[in-house]
């Protein structure tokens, strides 16, 4: 199951770039979204989603780029909520792990 539309893996791979590579928090994605009043602590779970159905070729994430991909939210509470939702994917996950095997 996918958690993250295409727009948002195409916006992450940029900014989950650079968040991890130096200098960090320096292009074009971060500026993109810092100017809706989000950090990279606001969207952990989006980055978990990304971790999990983004296979990494290398040790990084991502990509560099030029221009930042397209925002796929519009507003800071956009982005909050979204990240809530895959919240919730996050938690369900954890439980399945953790919940005894059926005999």
């Amino acid at each position: 199951m996918t958690i993250l539309t295409a727009a948002e893996k195409e916006f992450l791979d940029v900014f989950l770039h650079e968040a991890t590579t130096a200098p960090f928090f320096r292009g074009p994605a971060t500026k993109a979204l810092y100017a809706l009043g989000v950090e990279y602590r606001d969207i952990s779970y989006l980055a978990w989603a990304y971790d999990r159905e983004v296979p990494r070729t290398r040790f990084g994430w991502g990509h560099a780029a030029e221009v930042a991909p397209p925002l796929p939210w519009t507003t800071r509470e956009a982005v909050l909520r979204r990240n809530q939702e895959i919240k919730r994917f996050w938690e369900q996950e954890r439980k399945a792990i953790g919940a005894p095997k059926a005999s």
